[in-house]
């Protein structure tokens, strides 16, 4: 797994995985999710759009960052656009804990996505 700079915005941690999330690549997310800080950022954005792959371990690390910023008080929302990212959340039955936003910015806002079946 690359990955993009993560930025903060406005508060927000944005993470940026490219390639594959596996078993390889989880403690690379992890660590992008957490930041420098020992504290994870309560509100974190993580950008899927560049993901080729994702496995059980990348979805791990996705829930548990998840449940720690929910923990702080805050969220961590997904922007995806593949159709085998709504699969996964799907058979892992992490759909409705994870709605799909179609850009960081909709994600910061949560507006989330609302139309049809997203692109394989």
């Amino acid at each position: 797994m690359n990955t993009r700079c993560p930025e903060l915005r406005e508060g927000c941690r944005i993470v940026c995985p490219v390639g594959e999330l596996d078993l390889a690549a989880a403690p690379a997310l992890r660590d992008q999710l957490r930041g420098n800080d020992a504290a994870l950022p309560a509100f974190v954005v993580a950008d899927l759009r560049r993901v080729t792959f994702i496995d059980s371990s990348g979805l791990h690390e996705l829930k548990t960052a998840h449940a720690r910023c929910e923990a702080a008080g805050g969220w961590l929302r997904l922007v995806y656009e593949h159709k085998a990212i709504d699969l996964l959340l799907d058979l892992a039955g992490l759909a409705q804990r994870f709605p799909r936003y179609a850009t960081v910015e909709d994600a910061r806002r949560d507006r989330a996505f609302t139309g049809g079946r997203t692109r394989g």
